[in-house]
């Protein structure tokens, strides 16, 4: 699916319109410039492959932003929480809200769910229910299911799947849905929900609805679930910005190669840093298929970002596929050069890979 970004800003722009949502009260919103050159406000929230997410749901190309405004978003991340190894630990607005407040299916019956030990999601798929049952019903039946459970299984522990009910609807009502939809999504401790205060705030003005957020509580695809062909659309956009995040996506290379080499040399003021590999030029499916499943090389990178040498490790790879690799690794490799103490310089680049064997 290519991505295209004019009729993503329009999808974000309109969501904001449907949701309410709001910047994050502990953000610092500064003056940007959009894709059209018009002015907004906001605080830089994250980093989504290709593009700079900001806390008001603006979606921009990385190589949009001038040089200097590479620098101001990355000075703005440090204030934002980094995705925990552990959800316990998650700092991230949505992910601590959730925690230790889901359910999930156990056979026939809800019950508690821990979620200890599990990487916080970098995602959340919000099914807003409400006191209408037939609403609600539709919009977790239908594709749904199917959809999800495909997502899920596509991009593994980046996206959680919570239906949330209306405060308005009774738990009676919420908890009927919950026992006859049956989905692989989780469900909110119904008398919690006051505490998911993120959650209350992007309900959508029907409603009831479909969002897809980040782990902040960025809405940035949805709500319209009214009808199948609208819940199937949400769930091709957000499967279509989660394929260009993938390190493989060579289509975003470019972006995030020029927002690198704008940040590196400060990051990296008073420090070194290697050269960065951009993406990764090896597909885990393709070196399966071929037997191999561990590679190693060392690249040789000018400061300017040039493969001058590459040097494949032989050990397990047969005679003529070191050949393969080192020619495939010199012409579908991009970097950012090294930096030692704020200039660009030539550096040693170790690359390692390893395929679990299926």
């Amino acid at each position: 699916m290519n991505l295209r970004l004019p009729r993503l800003a329009y999808c974000i722009a309109t969501l904001a319109a449907t949701c309410a949502l709001l910047p994050s009260a502990s953000a610092k919103s500064e003056h940007w410039k959009n894709a059209k050159g018009e002015s907004f406000e906001a605080a830089p929230s994250d980093i989504l492959g290709p593009w700079a997410l900001f806390d008001d749901g603006t979606l921009l190309p990385l190589n949009l932003l001038t040089p200097e405004d590479c620098v101001r978003f990355y000075r703005g991340l440090k204030d934002v929480p980094p995705r925990a190894a552990d959800w316990k630990n998650a700092q991230s607005k949505v992910s601590a809200e959730l925690y230790g407040r889901l359910l999930h299916y156990n056979g026939n019956s809800l019950e508690g769910d821990n979620e200890e030990g599990r990487p916080e999601p970098e995602f959340y798929i919000i099914f807003y229910t409400n006191d209408d049952k037939v609403q609600s019903w539709d919009e977790l039946s239908r594709s749904t299911p199917s959809l999800y459970s495909k997502l899920v299984s596509e991009f593994p522990g980046l996206v959680q799947g919570v239906v949330f009910g209306h405060p308005q609807e009774s738990i009676q009502d919420f908890m009927d849905v919950a026992t006859n939809t049956k989905g692989e999504w989780m469900y909110t401790q119904f008398h919690e929900e006051v505490k998911m205060r993120t959650l209350q705030k992007t309900i959508p003005t029907n409603l009831y609805g479909i969002v897809v957020m980040t782990r902040d509580g960025v809405p940035i695809f949805g709500p319209e679930s009214q009808t199948d062909e609208q819940v199937k659309a949400t769930f091709a956009k957000f499967s279509g910005l989660l394929e260009h995040m993938r390190p493989q996506d060579m289509k975003g290379w470019g972006a995030r190669a020029y927002y690198a080499k704008a940040v590196q040399p400060v990051a990296y003021a008073d420090g070194k840093c290697d050269p960065v590999l951009i993406g990764n030029p090896l597909d885990e499916a393709k070196l399966r298929a071929m037997k191999v499943y561990k590679i190693d090389a060392t690249f040789q990178v000018a400061a300017d970002g040039t493969v001058t040498s590459v040097e494949v490790n032989p050990e397990g790879l047969q005679p003529n596929m070191v050949a393969m690799f080192t020619s495939g690794f010199k012409r579908g490799c991009l970097f950012v050069g090294a930096v030692d103490h704020g200039k660009f310089v030539d550096g040693t680049y170790k690359y390692h890979m390893e395929v679990s064997p299926k």
